[in-house]
């Protein structure tokens, strides 16, 4: 049992692939609306084998109803994640943001109910509706998250290997650079990252020690001044220099880079993977 925890523990720690875009979102809960609408029109669980017409329509409205409670949630959730500082979605981070979307579809789900089948709403029936809810949509929404978790951890890690493979690290770099970033000289950044109205810079110093400066900046303005090719987009949240890599990791979130003389390290999300490939 003792050694249970720990890899539980370890388990809930991995990193989650987060949806990066509003598309995929959408497909997503809407494949989950689906299946709500489906299954309770197949199986007629819940009271509903006593609808007399319009049965079909009725489930309809439950995966409707399914679809507004995720999106609900996704802008609360998307709102409240923009006032605290950025940090890794783990799998544990996936169940609990899952339980809220659970949560707030049930709520909406509720609602429909009552008001369709007894026009009020008794609040002492809620806990059968999150009970009913769980047990129609927990199956498919753990399915496709282990699901998720492992094929994108399997692609990622085999991204890496091949990227270490045929690429050495770190990169030769080209001729001794004169430009410098806000007295940095661009060879000896090892990565930029973005602080809302400030960026930090990593970098070397004279004596080839890991210093970090803040400046008032973007990653965008960053990229428009200078000219140093290999200072990158990796992340929403950094730049690097691709010379500077050392080491490739893979999660199911996208790569990691381990940085030249540098104790951080730094993400690639899936959208900028390929650079790195072609590197």
């Amino acid at each position: 049992m003792t050694a249970i925890v720990p890899t539980i523990r370890q388990f809930l720690q991995k990193p989650f692939p987060e949806t990066e875009s509003w598309p995929k979102y959408f497909r997503n809960i809407a494949l989950i609306s689906l299946f709500v609408a489906l299954f309770l029109y197949i199986f007629q669980p819940f009271g509903i084998s006593t609808i007399e017409s319009g049965k079909a329509l009725k489930c309809l409205g439950f995966g409707l109803m399914t679809f507004a409670g995720a999106l609900v949630f996704q802008l609360i959730y998307g709102f409240l994640s923009s006032l605290r500082p950025e940090r890794q979605f783990t799998f544990g981070h996936w169940i609990v943001y899952m339980s809220g979307i659970m949560l707030t579809i049930s709520l909406c789900n509720f609602l429909y109910a009552r008001l369709l089948f007894f026009g009020d709403i008794r609040w002492e029936f809620f806990p059968s509706m999150i009970y009913g809810t769980l047990m129609v949509g927990i199956f498919p929404l753990v399915a496709l998250g282990l699901l998720s978790l492992i094929r994108q951890e399997h692609k990622y890690l085999a991204i890496a290997k091949e990227i270490n493979q045929e690429h050495p690290h770190p990169v030769p770099p080209g001729p001794q650079a004169t430009e410098t970033l806000f007295g940095i000289p661009t060879n000896n950044i090892r990565y930029i990252e973005a602080l809302q109205k400030y960026v930090r810079i990593g970098y070397l110093d004279e004596a080839n020690q890991p210093r970090e400066q803040t400046e008032r900046a973007t990653l965008k303005s960053i990229l428009d001044q200078i000219d140093d090719k290999a200072i990158v987009r990796c992340h929403r949240s950094y730049l690097v220099n691709r010379t500077a890599v050392a080491d490739t990791a893979g999660n199911a979130q996208g790569l990691m880079l381990t940085l030249a003389d540098c104790p951080k390290t730094v993400p690639v999300s899936r959208s900028y993977v390929p650079v790195f490939r072609e590197a």
